[in-house]
C-alpha cells in the first residue's frame, strides 16, 4: 500500500506542477481562472494529506527522527532533507497556493496571486527530489 501511495504522490507532483505553471502563465497573461486555481488548490491539499501519511508511516520522515534523534538527523544532509526540509518547504508552498487561490477568487487585482503562485512554483522546484540531486534523487516516474 505504501508503494502505491508513493506512486500517487509522484503522479500528483506532475499534476500540481502543470496546474501551477498554467495558473502563473494565465495570470501574467491578464486572465484569472478561479476554477483552474481551485483545481490546483485541491490537488495541493490532496498531496498534503498523502505526504503527511508518508511522513508518519514511512521510514524517511518521522521514523528517522525517532530512530536517530533530532541532533543526528540534522547532521545528516539526506536525513535532514526528508525529515525536515522537504515537508517544511512543501507546507509553505501549499500555504502560498491556498493564499493565491483566495486572491484569484476574491480580487480583481491579481498582483498578489501572481506573487503567491510564483513563489510556490519556485519553492516546489527547489524542494523536489529531482533525479539529478545527489543523495536524495528520485526518478522522474518511479515504477515505470
Amino acid at each position: 500500500m505504501y508503494n502505491g501511495i508513493l506512486h500517487l504522490h509522484n503522479l500528483l507532483r506532475w499534476i500540481i506542477l502543470i496546474l501551477l505553471i498554467v495558473n502563473v502563465v494565465s495570470l501574467f497573461g491578464g486572465k484569472k481562472n478561479a476554477k483552474l486555481s481551485l483545481y490546483l488548490m485541491i490537488s495541493a491539499h490532496l498531496m498534503l494529506v498523502i505526504g503527511l501519511y508518508q511522513y508518519i508511516a514511512g521510514d524517511l520522515g518521522l521514523a528517522t527522527i525517532k530512530v536517530a534523534g533530532m541532533g543526528q538527523t540534522m547532521k545528516n544532509s539526506v536525513a535532514r532533507y526528508w525529515a525536515v526540509e522537504h515537508i517544511t518547504g512543501m507546507l509553505i508552498a501549499i500555504v502560498l497556493i491556498t493564499l493565491g487561490h483566495g486572491r484569484v477568487k476574491r480580487d480583481t487585482d491579481t498582483k498578489r496571486a501572481k506573487l503567491y503562485f510564483t513563489l510556490a512554483l519556485l519553492l516546489i522546484l527547489v524542494m523536489m527530489p529531482w533525479p539529478f540531486r545527489e543523495g536524495i534523487a528520485r526518478s522522474w516516474f518511479p515504477g515505470m
